[in-house]
């Protein structure tokens, strides 16, 4: 008699987040170009709407409320890496940030040597470590500004 090996369960699908209609409207005033976001946030309690996250009272919404929130960080990323990247052109002598590991790398002085697609191809001035051919491949906040020397 042959022993057949057990059969992984299958996955359980989730079923599709309801539509329901964007409400551009309500958000208008955030996006007006004239109006100052701050001040207007400046008034709004949030502390109900954690209160409310904490006991659960959210629960059935909390998928939609994590797509949200992570789209607005990868928005917020992507936007803080093209800014940085902006500020840098291959030639440029800067330090290895604070931001990556391992830790032995921090505020190691390097030269961009490229651009890779979204990352950007650095050198370091000695090589340190188990980075022995000195090449980095690094995002544009990886790296700070080099300090002028006094």
């Amino acid at each position: 008699m042959e022993e057949t090996a057990p059969m992984a369960k299958p996955k359980k699908r989730r079923p599709p987040l309801p539509t329901r209609p964007k409400r551009a409207d309500l958000a208008q005033p955030l996006i007006d170009p004239l109006a100052d976001p701050a001040a207007l946030l400046a008034g709004i309690d949030v502390e109900p709407l954690f209160v409310a996250l904490r006991i659960g009272a959210l629960d059935s919404h909390l998928e939609e409320i994590a797509i949200l929130v992570n789209d607005r960080l990868a928005a917020i990323n992507a936007i803080e890496e093209l800014i940085a990247g902006s500020r840098l052109k291959i030639g440029d002598r800067v330090r290895l940030g604070h931001n990556l590991k391992p830790q032995y790398l921090h505020g190691q002085p390097v030269t961009i040597i490229a651009k890779d697609g979204e990352r950007w191809l650095v050198r370091l001035d000695e090589p340190i470590g188990r980075f022995t051919n000195a090449d980095l491949r690094v995002t544009a906040r990886q790296l700070e500004p080099e300090t002028p020397s006094e």
